[in-house]
């Protein structure tokens, strides 16, 4: 500075140091230095909309991610797919990782109508961040867990030094059921349905136009829902201590008349540092979560929507004659008939009264808990043990009145469930950080160890003294015929993991993790295995020639990855591999049968991936592309492979690791800085990703040929198709000469199908009246024993997917227009065919 007293410095930034951290498995690393493909999702994305839960929210967020909902019942699990199916009969879901402990995730209320979902518990604003793992780079480290990829959830904490701060979130939204089902209003079905009758040979009208009564059922089933989410929380930081409080209250009331949720939450985030080398740390969540469900079920009397499109029209809601004070029939079988001559058919019920009376509700106790010892003996060195808690109680309550609906045939049907799921984990880890000049040197090393035990228990009872008694609990003495029904079994697993990351001056970067599990749910012989993954990467845009061309003002960041890794899926189930006995009954005698055939070769499902991509940064980063192609090779599927009938095993099968498929895709992401001017900014990030599943072997047969799989009456799962492809007759239309439906066979030729006795014919264009022709005979059925008239009709799963947000802020103002899309697949429409079926 010599004698001047003013001194003016200009501060050029370096982009790879501003950049964020982002978590990765049992540590953190910048973003510019990763070798792997990882996704992030900021929370305050997530908590600004209102919704039940926050996976949900997660589809078109991150690139290579699917989420999809079965239904628009609240409370039901959404099915989360990164990077395609992974599996056919085993769990496909990601590890969901909260603050380090593996948390519990998926239906934790199976075989009842009140679907749980766990993910649901955790208050979206109190979560800072999501990292989703996808490559098998990144997901190595947690080994036989990781083939379905790893959602890291970072909750959020009190920063040091800073004051109280006191937030207090409100949000309202209404929720509209839009694309109705188009039906017809009471006079035109009366019109419709006696052209119907006349047409079949009737002369007598049999549907009448009652007093003008035009009812909408779908009224009755669908309403304007609400959303309210109230959310108040504490945060701050002392000298030593940091802290985090929270209360929560959502409440959703669905678009489906019923449906409903309440959660409750409390979360706490605590950290302190007793000097430099010692510091602790806990957190606590508890949530209370309350659902009100219905009858939904495949074979329900009582299904909703499909209720909506066939009751009739012309006919009331209530019925004050009736005791019940509903339009129901006298013996209270179906829907009353009001007016018309002839009831409805399939035991459809009147909607309105199982919606009033029957009761489907459960409620869900959470606590998760962590708790942290960390110790820093000298700069760089870090030892650190946690311990966490993941407990669940669900109690649920099912009521079916006697009077009319499902509960009629039994009269009265009471049905209470409690499940408990508790899991405990532990993990030791040691950590070392070190640059040495130009070299950058992470390495991590730990033990975990994992114990679940899942107890449940189901009562149930039917034929009721009166349904006075079947309010909230079953009550001794009130039923004549109870059942019961209960289990329990306990798994886990301890695993030796380590991971080493280096880096040479910011330009050549190394990811080298392995680990070693040992599973209770495998046999002895294979219960151990290793993982291994590793991955790397060049930044041409460090080199000194690089920094000197005219390009680098243009493409300011150049990076080039590139991972290969094997890891597993032990979503398999308690214990596949052993042969099991249960209760069983001969004739009135009861005792214990074989229920499970045993298969000590068993070992888990495992994925061998691939990845490579690039990263690339324009005009210092204004905008931002990646690109990555992704390879995943799954092998060793567990299926159920036939055996012989003579050999008395149960269910004619065993398990076996027979399987195989590959998903295939491209993944891209694109963040552009459009304008920022003075206060005002405008943000685009779009992700767009493709996914190729193919199925390439399955369980052999006799002739040596594979056998494909029928997991339901319209899917298929067979070699050189997608998991659950579509599967069926293929139409070719209506016959202009009698209307009749037509269908395409196996072989090529067209059959017509006589809509009055259900005969087949073969058709023919130059004489298209003509029914008779059953020329091959042996071709005649549509049956599918008849050597191969169902073929696959299409992909269900996306081939391609992805979502484009723009975000504008100004001062204190922000909007965001988000939009996710996916498509190249198929979809089952039942309801439809439900309804074309009806004009029939």
């Amino acid at each position: 500075a010599g004698t001047r007293s003013e001194i003016n410095v200009s501060l050029t930034s370096e982009v790879a140091n501003l950049e964020e951290v982002v978590v990765i498995g049992y540590g953190v690393q910048k973003k510019s230095k990763l070798t792997s493909s990882i996704s992030s999702v900021a929370g305050k994305d997530i908590s600004n909309l209102t919704t039940a839960s926050f996976d949900q929210q997660l589809a078109g967020r991150a690139s290579g991610v699917q989420v999809t909902v079965g239904s628009g019942i609240i409370g039901q699990a959404p099915r989360i797919r990164i990077r395609g199916t992974n599996s056919i009969t085993s769990g496909g879901s990601p590890l969901i990782v909260i603050d380090g402990v593996p948390a519990l995730d998926g239906n934790q209320n199976p075989g009842t109508s009140n679907p749980t979902n766990p993910l649901a518990d955790i208050n979206p604003n109190d979560i800072e961040s999501f990292d989703i793992l996808k490559d098998g780079a990144a997901t190595a480290i947690y080994g036989s867990r990781a083939t379905n990829g790893v959602i890291l959830i970072t909750t959020k904490k009190g920063k040091k030094g800073q004051p109280l701060k006191v937030n207090l979130d409100v949000q309202y939204g209404l929720t509209n059921p839009i694309n109705r089902l188009n039906l017809l209003n009471a006079s035109q079905f009366v019109e419709i349905a006696n052209e119907k009758v006349r047409n079949a040979g009737g002369t007598d009208a049999a549907f009448l136009d009652a007093n003008n009564t035009n009812t909408d059922w779908q009224n009755v089933v669908l309403r304007q829902g609400i959303a309210q989410n109230y959310n108040l929380n504490f945060s701050g930081g002392v000298e030593k201590t940091n802290y985090y409080f929270s209360l929560g209250y959502n409440r959703q009331e669905g678009a489906v008349a019923t449906n409903g949720q309440r959660r409750y939450s409390f979360t706490s985030n605590l950290d302190h540092n007793f000097n430099k080398y010692i510091s602790v740390g806990t957190k606590l969540q508890i949530t209370r979560t309350e659902n009100t469900g219905l009858n939904n079920g495949t074979n329900a009397l009582s299904g909703n929507i499909t209720g909506a499109a066939r009751l009739f029209p012309n006919v009331p809601i209530f019925d004050s004659a009736n005791p019940t004070g509903y339009n129901i029939s006298p013996d209270g079988a179906v829907l009353g008939q009001g007016a018309n001559k002839r009831g409805i058919d399939n035991n459809y019920t009147n909607l309105q009264f199982v919606l009033d009376n029957n009761k489907f509700s459960s409620q869900v106790g959470r606590a998760l808990s962590t708790t942290y010892l960390q110790i820093t003996p000298f700069e760089g060195l870090t030892l650190k043990s946690m311990i966490g808690l993941d407990f669940t109680d669900v109690r649920s309550f099912l009521a079916y009145d006697p009077r009319h609906g499902d509960g009629r045939g039994s009269n009265g049907v009471v049905n209470q469930t409690s499940r408990n799921v508790t899991r405990w984990n532990w993990q030791n880890t040691i950590s070392y950080l070190k640059d040495f000049g130009k070299h950058s040197f992470n390495f991590t090393a730990g033990i975990e160890n994992q114990k679940q035990t899942v107890s449940s228990f189901t009562s149930g009872a039917s034929n009721f003294s009166d349904r006075f008694f079947e309010q909230e609990n079953l009550i001794s003495g009130s039923f004549s015929v109870p059942t019961t029904d209960g289990s329990g079994f306990s798994t886990g697993f301890d695993s030796y993991f380590g991971r080493v990351l280096y880096d040479y001056d910011n330009k050549y970067f190394l990811t080298v993790s392995g680990r070693n599990d040992g599973l209770s749910a495998l046999p002895a012989a294979s219960r151990r295995g290793n993982f291994f993954g590793g991955s790397l990467a060049y930044r041409l845009s460090s080199e000194e020639f690089y920094k000197n061309a005219d390009i680098s003002k243009t493409i300011n960041d150049i990076k080039f990855r590139g991972s290969y890794a094997q890891v597993g899926n032990v979503d398999i189930g308690a214990f596949p591999y052993l042969g099991l006995f249960g209760a069983a009954q001969y004739a009135t005698q009861n005792g214990v049968g074989f229920t499970q055939a045993g298969n000590s070769a068993l070992k888990w499902e495992s994925s061998t991936q691939s990845n490579y991509g690039i990263d690339l940064g324009f005009l210092n980063n204004r905008i931002t592309l990646s690109a990555e192609y992704y390879n995943n090779d799954v092998s060793d599927l567990i299926l159920a492979a036939p055996t012989a009938p003579s050999l008395g095993v149960p269910n004619n099968s065993i398990s076996k690791n027979v399987g195989s498929l590959y998903n295939r895709g491209i993944e891209i992401n694109l963040g552009i800085e459009a304008l920022k001017k003075g206060s005002f900014s405008w943000d685009i990030n779009m992700n767009f990703s493709t996914n190729k599943n193919v199925v390439t072997s399955l369980n052999k047969g006799i002739d040596g040929k594979d056998q494909p799989i029928y997991p339901s009456v319209y899917h298929i799962i067979k070699v050189g198709e997608s998991v659950a492809s579509l599967y069926g007759y293929e139409s070719a239309g209506v016959n202009a000469a009698n209307g009749f439906p037509m269908f395409v066979k196996g072989d090529g030729r067209i059959v017509q199908r006589n809509v009055a006795n259900g005969a087949y014919s073969f058709y023919d264009a130059a004489n298209p009246a003509v029914t008779t022709n059953i020329t091959g005979a042996s071709l005649a059925s549509l049956d599918v024993a008849d050597g191969g008239d169902r073929k696959v009709l299409g992909n269900t799963n996306p081939t391609y997917f992805g979502g484009l947000t723009n975000t504008f802020k100004f001062k204190g103002l922000d909007l965001e227009i988000f939009t996710r899309f996916s498509g190249g697949n198929n979809v089952m429409n039942v309801t439809r065919q439900e309804t074309l079926l009806n004009q029939d």
